[in-house]
């Protein structure tokens, strides 16, 4: 009997949101990237590079209904010390309702998840994940994941 009770259990401990607390309603991709060098010891200090589009028209944020706002993700970033960055996420919500948020920021292969948590209506959440950087250049993106 227990070993039947124990079958039921596998696919929930073998289920995984992969870092996420919350079930993901919708995703964007964020279109700052940012590209970090990290030049050789005592050739001077890390560079950061970024760029971001603007166009007009773009106000509706992620996870908005068609003539309404949505949640905007803000990406930056500080060097700490020689090999090492901190990038900080916040998300703005300009919607009426309250949402969860994580992002994913995407160094290279790897994703971590940074989780934001609730964001309130008109509010803003952010958190900040460091990285320790071997020296070359490296290139940062990060993704939207939103739920309910």
């Amino acid at each position: 009997m227990l070993g039947l009770m124990l079958a039921f259990l596998i696919p929930i401990g073998m289920s995984s949101l992969r870092g996420l607390t919350h079930v993901l309603s919708c995703t964007s991709e964020e279109k700052t990237p940012f590209t970090i060098g990290i030049p050789p010891p005592n050739l001077g200090p890390p560079s950061i590079t970024s760029s971001n589009r603007i166009t007009r028209g773009d106000a509706l944020g992620a996870c908005a209904k068609p003539g309404e706002a949505g949640l905007f993700l803000e990406m930056g970033a500080k060097v700490l010390a020689q090999d090492k960055i901190a990038m900080i996420v916040g998300i703005t919500n300009r919607s009426d309702l309250p949402w969860q948020g994580t992002v994913e920021v995407h160094l290279g292969d790897t994703a971590i998840p940074v989780g934001i948590g609730e964001i309130k209506a008109g509010d803003t959440e952010e958190d900040s994940v460091e990285f320790e950087l071997d020296e070359g250049t490296h290139e940062i993106n990060g993704s939207l994941l939103i739920g309910p």
